[in-house]
């Protein structure tokens, strides 16, 4: 509902939102505009004290009314969020279609010398918004990585093992616990992103021996998926 009655895409792509002027929103605060209704119900504004202005409450009710409306006419099953739950929904969206929005607006230049122009600042804003990407990507491979190997050292540890091995892996859970999701590397392997297909970042606190630890540990995690494949392939 949201995307669909302000017509972006998603909710950090509002580089190209039209919000309400300042003018109409301070104009309705002093009782002189209807406000928001017809086909201004869900514009939106993102001036100064967006947050709080009586032109978004009154849109984010119209957006909550209208989500109500269309889980009953879809009869969608189950009780919808109560409308203080939706609300809240809604701010967070707001928050983070105004600052996509803010982060497109010409600011001071770094020379500290004049405003940036519209073209350098719709440039800072996708370069922002890319490392911002690249920097979630990086995060969701760590997370991965983290969770995959515990998830392979538990099944090792769970079957039979000599007491040396048994000693060497228990060793390996204790390190990559410690290490933890940002103490894992990132890899990259977005070719058109690159120049080079993988590209490794490793903390400077990994020693030579721990990398050692934590590459034979990934061999044996591709093993087990390749035993866990060709089982189902045999069922």
């Amino acid at each position: 509902v949201f995307l669909d009655e302000t017509g972006m895409k998603g909710v950090n792509s509002f580089q190209d939102y039209k919000p309400v002027d300042d003018a109409v929103a301070e104009a309705y605060e002093k009782g002189r505009d209807p406000g928001p209704d017809g086909e201004k119900q869900y514009h939106l504004y993102f001036g100064e004290g967006w947050r709080t202005s009586r032109w978004n409450q009154v849109v984010i009710n119209n957006f909550a009314a209208k989500i109500v409306t269309l889980q009953q006419s879809y009869r969608i099953p189950g009780e919808c969020l109560a409308h203080d739950a939706i609300k809240v929904l809604l701010y967070d969206n707001i928050k983070q279609a105004q600052v996509s929005w803010k982060r497109s607006k010409p600011r001071v230049h770094f020379s500290g010398a004049r405003y940036e122009t519209q073209e350098e600042a719709h440039a800072r804003a996708r370069e922002q918004e890319s490392s911002r990407a690249a920097d979630l990507r990086s995060n969701t491979r760590k997370a991965q990585k983290y969770e995959r190997r515990l998830e392979c050292l538990d099944e090792i540890l769970g079957g039979s093992l000599p007491t040396p091995s048994r000693r060497k892996w228990e060793l390996t859970r204790q390190i990559v616990s410690h290490l933890g999701r940002e103490g894992q590397s990132s890899e990259d392997t977005d070719i058109n992103d690159v120049v080079q297909p993988l590209t490794s970042t490793i903390p400077y606190y990994r020693r030579c021996g721990i990398n050692a630890m934590l590459e034979e540990l990934d061999r044996e995690c591709l093993n087990l998926q390749r035993k866990h494949a060709l089982a189902k392939g045999k069922r």
